[in-house]
């Protein structure tokens, strides 16, 4: 990779960001159609590399921190039994749609576990947009589609580690499960000890931004732990920000390593994404694509909204609530992009998966106004 090219990544995932932004959408959508723009799709005046590939690997990395550091746990406990429900009905529906869809067609074990995967966290950031423009998210359903997405991408991040500890196959179920629970055993141990004597380097942690490097060295020790025990790298680096969530030097750590992830690494990795899927691939398995699109939708709406019903609400709130568990993005790119690397997830079900990301973000806002629109216009009389 020229120098030329990381200027060309790192313009076009700024454009792209901007163009996305006036449009009302997340910069993750722009960053990606830039990415699909600039690769072999299309212009094809850049492509893939190792020390893109690593950059985007810090960029994920530190993405995963980073919403880590943002989880508040009071927030998760809060969210209640009924958050949890829904979260629970949403993770599961689409994970069953996905894989045996892609066990219909014929598609391995392993990559069907993926792509079942990929289907399960939901990215409520646009919906959140949405709510707030038209004054709903204060509303009961509002509130119980943060809950509930907070808890699934919670959930998301443990079937991802369970499906990387089975699908990698180094030694079996049984070491798969000695090897997480001595994980999480170990990820306790290291929270007790953060959590209680951190504190005790105050003074020195004081001097300059000596707390974001510590978190910093933090975050990659842990993702290095968890890669050795046969995990997610980024399931390493999502607990690491939930540690320090919960230390004063939350707000501090956030405030030092965002600028970091969000201004070069993290986009690169949105437009490295958009790199790598080939829109060619689908012509080879268009029908099937189009089924893993609508297993998203539909497995959001009805997984969501049969267990949004089921806690209390009517009808018509369960149908909101399951549209906006609808979109995916950081959560699920990252999942596919770690089933391309480890040789699982082929380029042709890769496009696909990021097709789901861009689909279910395009159509979620206009679906979740017409759920709400009696009451608006009502509202507005």
């Amino acid at each position: 990779m020229t120098l030329l090219e990381l200027a060309i990544v790192l313009g076009v995932a700024r454009l792209g960001g901007y163009i996305a932004a006036r449009f009302e959408q997340p910069n993750v959508l722009g960053q990606i159609i830039a990415g699909i723009i600039v690769g072999p799709s299309l212009l094809n005046i850049v492509s893939n590399s190792d020390i893109l590939e690593s950059m985007a690997e810090i960029g994920v990395i530190l993405l995963m921190f980073l919403a880590g550091t943002e989880t508040n746990l009071d927030d998760l406990v809060s969210s209640g039994v009924s958050s949890t429900i829904i979260a629970i009905g949403g993770v599961f529906l689409p994970f069953v749609l996905g894989f045996g869809a892609s066990r219909v067609e014929g598609i391995s074990l392993n990559e069907a576990l993926f792509i079942g995967t990929i289907l399960t966290a939901t990215s409520v950031s646009i919906s959140v947009q949405t709510l707030r423009e038209i004054h709903k998210l204060n509303s009961k359903e509002g509130i119980a589609i943060m809950g509930a997405a907070v808890i699934d991408d919670v959930i998301g991040i443990i079937f991802l580690t369970v499906v990387v500890g089975y699908v990698s196959g180094k030694s079996g179920i049984v070491p798969m499960i000695e090897n997480l629970l001595l994980f999480f055993t170990l990820v306790i141990v290291i929270g007790f000890l953060v959590s209680r004597y951190l504190d005790k380097l105050d003074m020195a942690l004081k001097q300059g931004d000596r707390i974001v490097t510590i978190a910093l060295v933090f975050c990659f020790v842990m993702s290095y732990i968890a890669d050795k025990s046969g995990i997610a790298t980024i399931t390493g680096a999502y607990i690491a920000g939930i540690i320090l969530s919960t230390t004063p030097y939350r707000e501090k750590v956030i405030h030092g390593i965002d600028p970091i992830a969000y201004l070069v690494f993290t986009p690169i990795f949105f437009v490295s994404i958009g790199l790598k899927a080939d829109i060619k691939t689908l012509t080879e398995g268009i029908v099937f694509s189009l089924i893993i699109i609508a297993a998203s939708v539909v497995g959001k709406i009805i997984g969501c909204g049969l267990m949004a019903k089921a806690v209390g609400f009517d009808w018509k709130g369960a149908l909101s609530v399951g549209i906006g568990m609808i979109p995916r993005g950081e959560v699920a790119l990252i999942i596919v992009n770690l089933g391309l690397k480890m040789g699982i997830v082929t380029p042709r079900l890769f496009t696909t998966s990021v097709l789901v990301v861009l689909v279910t973000t395009l159509i979620t806002p206009p679906l979740l106004k017409m759920s709400f629109s009696r009451e608006l216009s009502s509202e507005g009389e």
